[in-house]
């Protein structure tokens, strides 16, 4: 075999290595966000090698709160741009944040919608016969205050069955993915 042989054979190990090791990087969908102030977006975080930390460059723009292992919801809290930074122990993703104004036609719906209850506060509210009013007892576990992670978790677990098959079960079977997450968003802030 020829050195130039043996020299593309070792360029070529090396971009499979390199393409391997990207391939196991942290990632993060979408990588740019649009939110309009006072509203959430969820992120989805995958490879993640260990556990995630964040860094947010300007809280007061966006606030972030784990949902679950990879799912990070993404509040609106001012207009304005933020980026989050998301790293494992091997590397870091990134997602831009752009936090928009309500259109006017969006504040003349809202104002129409003033009695509308916040996203998630509906779906609740199925909650509050056996949690109390807003999850905060009395009654059986309150859920007022917990994390929206730890909620979406014990959702997950009842709607997949290792909790059995009772009542909660039954209850957490009737919500898609995102409805458990809005779900699970508002009653964490709930104190």
């Amino acid at each position: 075999m020829s050195i130039l042989n043996k020299t593309r054979g070792i360029g070529v190990g090396l971009a499979a290595i390199f393409a391997s090791f990207a391939a196991f990087a942290v990632t993060a969908t979408p990588g740019s966000v649009l939110v309009v102030s006072r509203n959430y977006q969820t992120v989805k975080i995958s490879n993640i090698n260990g556990s995630v930390s964040l860094k947010n460059s300007k809280p007061g723009v966006v606030t972030v709160s784990k949902v679950s292992t990879d799912v990070y919801s993404i509040y609106g809290t001012t207009t304005g741009s933020a980026v989050l930074e998301f790293k494992d122990r091997k590397s870091t993703a990134k997602v831009y944040v752009t936090v928009t104004a309500q259109t006017s036609a969006q504040s003349s719906a809202q104002t129409s919608a003033q009695t509308a209850p916040p996203a998630g506060r509906l779906l609740a509210s199925n909650c509050f016969q056996c949690h109390g009013t807003n999850g905060k007892g009395p009654g059986f576990d309150t859920l007022a205050g917990n994390s929206a992670s730890e909620i979406y978790k014990d959702l997950k677990e009842f709607q997949s069955g290792k909790e059995g098959n009772g009542i909660m079960a039954k209850h957490a079977m009737g919500y898609t993915d995102a409805q458990l997450l809005s779900l699970s968003s508002w009653l964490s802030t709930q104190r």
